[in-house]
Protein backbone atom coordinates (compact mmCIF):
# COMPACT_ATOMS: atom_id res chain seq x y z
CA UNK A 1 0.00 0.00 0.00
CA UNK A 2 1.31 3.75 -0.97
CA UNK A 3 2.69 5.73 1.74
CA UNK A 4 0.01 8.67 0.49
CA UNK A 5 -2.97 6.42 0.72
CA UNK A 6 -2.57 6.15 4.51
CA UNK A 7 -1.51 9.75 5.22
CA UNK A 8 -4.87 11.02 3.45
CA UNK A 9 -7.42 9.38 5.30
CA UNK A 10 -5.40 10.41 8.70
CA UNK A 11 -4.79 13.79 7.64
CA UNK A 12 -8.66 13.61 7.00
CA UNK A 13 -10.04 12.01 10.00
CA UNK A 14 -7.41 14.83 12.03
CA UNK A 15 -9.58 18.10 10.36
CA UNK A 16 -12.33 16.41 11.07
CA UNK A 17 -11.49 16.02 14.85
CA UNK A 18 -10.03 19.94 15.09
CA UNK A 19 -13.67 21.08 13.05
CA UNK A 20 -15.59 19.44 15.75
CA UNK A 21 -12.95 20.69 18.97
CA UNK A 22 -13.71 23.97 17.23
CA UNK A 23 -17.09 23.74 17.00
CA UNK A 24 -16.84 23.24 20.76
CA UNK A 25 -14.22 26.14 21.38
CA UNK A 26 -17.42 27.99 19.87
CA UNK A 27 -19.88 26.92 22.04
CA UNK A 28 -17.58 27.55 25.18
CA UNK A 29 -16.67 31.03 23.91
CA UNK A 30 -20.25 31.49 23.22
CA UNK A 31 -21.09 30.86 26.66
CA UNK A 32 -18.65 32.19 28.33
CA UNK A 33 -20.30 35.78 27.91
CA UNK A 34 -23.49 34.09 29.69
CA UNK A 35 -21.50 32.81 32.59
CA UNK A 36 -19.67 35.72 33.58
CA UNK A 37 -23.12 37.77 33.54
CA UNK A 38 -24.84 35.76 35.71
CA UNK A 39 -21.61 35.11 38.19
CA UNK A 40 -21.37 39.09 38.14
CA UNK A 41 -25.03 38.98 40.33
CA UNK A 42 -23.09 37.40 42.72
CA UNK A 43 -19.40 38.60 42.51
CA UNK A 44 -18.20 41.80 41.64
CA UNK A 45 -16.90 42.35 38.26
CA UNK A 46 -13.43 43.69 38.69
CA UNK A 47 -13.07 41.10 41.58
CA UNK A 48 -14.52 37.99 39.33
CA UNK A 49 -11.85 39.71 36.42
CA UNK A 50 -8.81 39.48 38.77
CA UNK A 51 -9.68 36.15 40.23
CA UNK A 52 -10.27 34.16 37.17
CA UNK A 53 -7.67 35.66 34.98
CA UNK A 54 -5.19 34.89 37.80
CA UNK A 55 -6.33 31.14 37.79
CA UNK A 56 -6.15 31.24 33.97
CA UNK A 57 -2.47 32.80 34.36
CA UNK A 58 -1.04 29.96 36.79
CA UNK A 59 -2.78 27.67 34.48
CA UNK A 60 -1.22 28.37 31.14
CA UNK A 61 1.91 29.59 33.17
CA UNK A 62 2.43 26.13 34.23
CA UNK A 63 1.75 24.74 30.66
CA UNK A 64 4.73 27.27 29.78
CA UNK A 65 7.20 26.27 32.14
CA UNK A 66 6.27 22.48 31.91
CA UNK A 67 6.97 22.75 27.92
CA UNK A 68 9.42 25.79 27.03
CA UNK A 69 11.37 26.92 30.18
CA UNK A 70 14.44 26.19 28.93
CA UNK A 71 14.73 28.74 26.06
CA UNK A 72 15.71 32.17 27.26
CA UNK A 73 14.45 35.41 26.22
CA UNK A 74 16.31 39.07 26.18
CA UNK A 75 15.20 41.94 28.69
CA UNK A 76 13.97 43.81 25.67
CA UNK A 77 11.28 40.95 24.85
CA UNK A 78 10.20 40.86 28.46
CA UNK A 79 9.28 44.21 28.48
CA UNK A 80 7.62 44.16 25.06
CA UNK A 81 5.74 41.23 26.70
CA UNK A 82 4.63 43.26 29.89
CA UNK A 83 3.25 46.02 27.63
CA UNK A 84 1.32 43.75 25.41
CA UNK A 85 0.62 42.13 28.47
CA UNK A 86 -0.99 45.30 30.82
CA UNK A 87 -3.13 46.17 27.13
CA UNK A 88 -4.42 42.99 26.61
CA UNK A 89 -4.53 41.16 29.86
CA UNK A 90 -5.13 44.33 32.27
CA UNK A 91 -6.43 47.20 30.46
CA UNK A 92 -8.61 44.91 28.36
CA UNK A 93 -10.29 42.93 30.97
CA UNK A 94 -11.01 45.72 32.79
CA UNK A 95 -12.88 47.60 30.03
CA UNK A 96 -14.56 43.69 29.12
CA UNK A 97 -15.75 43.21 32.70
CA UNK A 98 -16.94 46.40 33.37
CA UNK A 99 -18.72 46.64 30.10
CA UNK A 100 -20.26 43.57 30.12
CA UNK A 101 -22.00 44.04 33.22
CA UNK A 102 -23.82 47.49 32.02
CA UNK A 103 -24.91 46.22 28.83
CA UNK A 104 -26.59 42.84 27.50
CA UNK A 105 -23.95 39.75 27.16
CA UNK A 106 -25.49 39.36 23.48
CA UNK A 107 -24.45 42.75 22.44
CA UNK A 108 -20.86 42.39 24.33
CA UNK A 109 -19.79 39.22 22.38
CA UNK A 110 -20.97 41.51 19.02
CA UNK A 111 -18.83 44.12 19.88
CA UNK A 112 -16.08 42.29 21.18
CA UNK A 113 -16.47 40.63 17.52
CA UNK A 114 -15.28 44.04 15.69
CA UNK A 115 -11.33 43.14 16.86
CA UNK A 116 -10.40 41.96 13.40
CA UNK A 117 -11.74 45.85 12.35
CA UNK A 118 -10.04 47.65 14.85
CA UNK A 119 -6.71 45.55 14.08
CA UNK A 120 -6.83 46.16 10.30
CA UNK A 121 -7.11 49.92 11.23
CA UNK A 122 -4.39 49.63 13.58
CA UNK A 123 -1.75 47.79 11.72
CA UNK A 124 -2.58 50.60 8.54
CA UNK A 125 -1.59 53.29 11.34
CA UNK A 126 1.86 51.75 12.11
CA UNK A 127 2.50 50.91 8.68
CA UNK A 128 2.56 47.31 8.59
CA UNK A 129 -0.05 46.53 6.39
CA UNK A 130 -2.18 48.29 3.53
CA UNK A 131 -5.90 48.41 3.52
CA UNK A 132 -7.69 47.94 0.24
CA UNK A 133 -10.87 49.31 -1.48
CA UNK A 134 -12.79 46.69 -0.38
CA UNK A 135 -11.54 46.06 3.34
CA UNK A 136 -12.48 49.69 4.34
CA UNK A 137 -16.03 48.85 2.74
CA UNK A 138 -16.08 45.72 5.25
CA UNK A 139 -14.48 48.23 7.99
CA UNK A 140 -17.44 50.58 7.22
CA UNK A 141 -20.68 48.30 6.96
CA UNK A 142 -19.14 47.28 10.57
CA UNK A 143 -19.69 50.60 11.98
CA UNK A 144 -22.71 51.01 10.44
CA UNK A 145 -23.83 47.69 12.58
CA UNK A 146 -22.19 48.82 15.44
CA UNK A 147 -24.58 52.17 15.23
CA UNK A 148 -27.23 50.33 14.84
CA UNK A 149 -26.97 48.03 17.52
CA UNK A 150 -26.37 51.54 19.93
CA UNK A 151 -29.46 53.07 18.67
CA UNK A 152 -31.66 49.71 19.41
CA UNK A 153 -30.38 49.28 23.25
CA UNK A 154 -32.82 50.74 25.24
CA UNK A 155 -31.80 53.20 28.35
CA UNK A 156 -32.06 50.94 30.78
CA UNK A 157 -32.91 47.26 31.99
CA UNK A 158 -32.58 44.81 34.82
CA UNK A 159 -30.17 43.25 33.01
CA UNK A 160 -27.98 46.11 31.20
CA UNK A 161 -27.89 48.91 33.37
CA UNK A 162 -26.39 51.37 31.04
CA UNK A 163 -26.26 49.93 27.96
CA UNK A 164 -24.42 53.07 25.90
CA UNK A 165 -21.38 53.70 28.21
CA UNK A 166 -21.76 49.70 28.36
CA UNK A 167 -21.22 49.59 24.48
CA UNK A 168 -18.58 52.48 24.61
CA UNK A 169 -16.57 50.25 27.04
CA UNK A 170 -17.00 47.16 25.16
CA UNK A 171 -15.88 48.73 22.39
CA UNK A 172 -12.44 50.18 23.91
CA UNK A 173 -12.00 46.46 24.96
CA UNK A 174 -12.03 45.14 21.17
CA UNK A 175 -9.18 47.90 20.51
CA UNK A 176 -7.25 46.41 23.30
CA UNK A 177 -7.42 43.19 22.39
CA UNK A 178 -6.65 44.24 18.77
CA UNK A 179 -3.63 46.41 19.63
CA UNK A 180 -2.67 43.18 21.49
CA UNK A 181 -3.00 41.43 18.55
CA UNK A 182 -1.48 43.63 16.30
CA UNK A 183 1.94 44.34 18.92
CA UNK A 184 1.93 40.47 19.28
CA UNK A 185 2.51 39.66 15.48
CA UNK A 186 6.26 40.91 16.11
CA UNK A 187 6.61 38.65 19.01
CA UNK A 188 5.11 35.90 17.41
CA UNK A 189 7.42 35.56 14.81
CA UNK A 190 10.35 34.52 17.41
CA UNK A 191 8.39 32.90 20.09
CA UNK A 192 5.62 29.62 20.11
CA UNK A 193 1.71 30.84 20.87
CA UNK A 194 1.99 29.54 24.45
CA UNK A 195 4.93 31.31 25.48
CA UNK A 196 3.74 34.76 24.08
CA UNK A 197 -0.04 33.98 25.92
CA UNK A 198 1.16 32.39 29.32
CA UNK A 199 4.39 35.60 29.56
CA UNK A 200 1.74 37.84 28.60
CA UNK A 201 -0.99 36.59 31.23
CA UNK A 202 1.51 36.43 33.85
CA UNK A 203 3.01 39.95 33.39
CA UNK A 204 -0.52 41.62 32.73
CA UNK A 205 -3.03 40.10 35.29
CA UNK A 206 -0.91 41.57 38.23
CA UNK A 207 -2.50 44.77 36.53
CA UNK A 208 -5.87 44.10 37.74
CA UNK A 209 -5.95 43.52 41.28
CA UNK A 210 -4.91 47.21 42.10
CA UNK A 211 -9.10 48.17 40.58
CA UNK A 212 -10.32 44.54 42.39
CA UNK A 213 -8.86 44.63 45.94
CA UNK A 214 -11.66 47.53 47.45
CA UNK A 215 -14.33 44.81 46.47
CA UNK A 216 -12.18 41.70 47.22
CA UNK A 217 -12.33 42.78 50.71
CA UNK A 218 -16.38 42.10 50.64
CA UNK A 219 -16.69 39.09 49.00
CA UNK A 220 -17.87 36.50 51.93
CA UNK A 221 -16.63 33.85 50.10
CA UNK A 222 -18.39 30.94 52.30
CA UNK A 223 -21.70 32.72 51.29
CA UNK A 224 -20.79 32.10 47.71
CA UNK A 225 -22.96 29.69 45.93
CA UNK A 226 -21.26 26.55 43.72
CA UNK A 227 -22.23 28.08 40.76
CA UNK A 228 -19.64 31.13 41.45
CA UNK A 229 -17.24 28.74 41.50
CA UNK A 230 -18.13 26.86 38.85
CA UNK A 231 -18.25 30.38 37.16
CA UNK A 232 -14.21 30.70 37.74
CA UNK A 233 -13.51 27.39 36.77
CA UNK A 234 -15.42 27.98 33.60
CA UNK A 235 -14.12 31.01 32.44
CA UNK A 236 -10.41 30.59 33.62
CA UNK A 237 -9.72 26.70 32.64
CA UNK A 238 -11.60 26.65 30.04
CA UNK A 239 -12.58 28.98 28.55
CA UNK A 240 -8.92 30.04 28.61
CA UNK A 241 -6.81 27.47 28.83
CA UNK A 242 -8.80 24.41 27.31
CA UNK A 243 -10.12 26.71 24.63
CA UNK A 244 -6.51 27.92 24.17
CA UNK A 245 -4.93 24.24 23.22
CA UNK A 246 -7.93 23.43 20.77
CA UNK A 247 -7.33 26.80 19.17
CA UNK A 248 -3.97 26.03 18.52
CA UNK A 249 -4.49 22.37 17.37
CA UNK A 250 -6.77 23.68 14.61
CA UNK A 251 -4.63 26.40 13.22
CA UNK A 252 -2.03 23.20 13.31
CA UNK A 253 -4.55 21.03 11.74
CA UNK A 254 -6.44 23.52 9.51
CA UNK A 255 -4.77 27.09 9.26
CA UNK A 256 -5.16 29.86 10.51
CA UNK A 257 -7.42 31.27 8.16
CA UNK A 258 -9.84 28.45 8.31
CA UNK A 259 -9.51 28.81 11.65
CA UNK A 260 -10.12 32.13 12.31
CA UNK A 261 -13.87 31.05 10.45
CA UNK A 262 -14.93 29.84 13.38
CA UNK A 263 -14.54 32.82 15.46
CA UNK A 264 -17.24 34.91 13.58
CA UNK A 265 -19.99 32.20 15.26
CA UNK A 266 -19.55 33.24 18.67
CA UNK A 267 -21.53 36.49 18.66
CA UNK A 268 -24.63 34.12 17.07
CA UNK A 269 -24.23 31.32 20.11
CA UNK A 270 -24.00 34.21 22.30
CA UNK A 271 -27.33 36.00 20.94
CA UNK A 272 -28.91 32.44 21.38
CA UNK A 273 -28.18 31.93 24.54
CA UNK A 274 -28.76 35.47 25.52
CA UNK A 275 -32.16 35.14 24.49
CA UNK A 276 -33.28 31.80 25.91
CA UNK A 277 -31.31 31.53 28.79
CA UNK A 278 -30.85 35.09 30.60
CA UNK A 279 -34.06 36.47 28.49
CA UNK A 280 -31.79 39.20 27.81
CA UNK A 281 -34.45 41.70 25.40
CA UNK A 282 -32.98 42.07 22.07
CA UNK A 283 -34.69 44.72 19.53
CA UNK A 284 -35.09 44.08 16.12
CA UNK A 285 -32.63 47.27 15.22
CA UNK A 286 -29.91 45.13 16.85
CA UNK A 287 -30.84 41.90 15.68
CA UNK A 288 -30.32 44.10 12.35
CA UNK A 289 -27.34 45.92 13.01
CA UNK A 290 -25.80 42.69 14.99
CA UNK A 291 -26.20 40.73 10.92
CA UNK A 292 -25.01 44.19 9.16
CA UNK A 293 -21.40 43.82 12.12
CA UNK A 294 -21.07 40.15 11.30
CA UNK A 295 -21.00 40.65 7.61
CA UNK A 296 -18.49 43.44 7.67
CA UNK A 297 -16.54 41.51 10.23
CA UNK A 298 -16.46 38.97 7.49
CA UNK A 299 -15.40 41.35 4.19
CA UNK A 300 -12.69 42.36 6.49
CA UNK A 301 -11.22 39.00 7.41
CA UNK A 302 -11.54 37.22 4.10
CA UNK A 303 -10.22 40.64 2.31
CA UNK A 304 -7.41 40.26 4.85
CA UNK A 305 -6.56 36.80 4.24
CA UNK A 306 -6.51 37.39 0.29
CA UNK A 307 -4.21 40.21 1.11
CA UNK A 308 -1.91 37.86 3.44
CA UNK A 309 -1.65 34.80 0.76
CA UNK A 310 0.29 37.29 -1.54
Amino acid sequence: MQPCAIIAPVRKNSERLAELLLVLVVFIWGANFIVMKAAFREFPPLAFNAVRMTVAALVLGAMWLFRERAQKMPVRDWLQLLGVGLVGNALYQILFAVGLDLTTSAISSLLIGTIPVWAALLAMLLGWEKISKKTWFGIAIAFVGVTFVTLGSAPSTPVAKDPIAGNALTLGAAICWASYTVLSKRLLERYSALRVSAVGLLLGVPGLWPFAVADLRLVDWRSLPPSVYGSIFYTSCLSIALAYLIWSYGIQQLGAARTAVFNNIVPVVTFLLAFFVLHEPVSWLQVLGGVIVLAGVWQTVRQDKRASAR
